[in-house]
């Protein structure tokens, strides 16, 4: 009779360790997901910041191309001053797209998350309410 108790016990344990893997899968996906969103905000965050900081610095070149001009500095290093704030300037637009790239990046996980939920949610839902152990997960598999 101890037999017959554990193998039944031991078949009920090793099929539900299946729903419990299916079910850790589907919540590790999930945080994921969730997670590379949250990085990525950072990350276009700090993209911004640089972006005005960068900003700010073009601005002080050309303001001090002009005091060199105001102190009869030569027009060539004045000219380079000004080229610089442009050169500055123009990485500024590819930064901010850049920027915009990310946070679109980010919503996309976000969808991506949301979408995983909805499609398998209630099935994760299903499997942790049911009365009886899942198959193994091999018997459900999208082949």
């Amino acid at each position: 009779m101890h037999e017959l108790t554990s193998k039944s016990t031991g078949g009920a344990v090793a099929e539900s360790g299946g729903a419990l893997s299916t079910m850790v899968r589907y919540g590790i996906v999930i945080a994921q997901l969730a997670a590379a969103g949250l990085r990525l905000r950072g990350l276009s965050s700090r993209v911004n910041d640089t972006y005005r900081y960068v900003e700010g610095c073009s601005a002080s070149v050309d303001r001090l191309a002009e005091q060199m001009a105001g102190l009869s500095v030569d027009r060539d290093s004045v000219g380079e001053h000004h080229q610089a704030a442009a050169v500055m300037r123009g990485v500024l637009a590819e930064a901010e797209a850049m920027a915009a790239d990310i946070e679109d990046l980010a919503l996309m996980f976000d969808d991506a998350a949301a979408a995983h939920e909805r499609d398998y949610g209630p099935v994760a839902e299903a499997i942790h309410a049911m009365p009886v152990p899942m198959a193994d997960a091999e018997f459900y598999s999208n082949r």
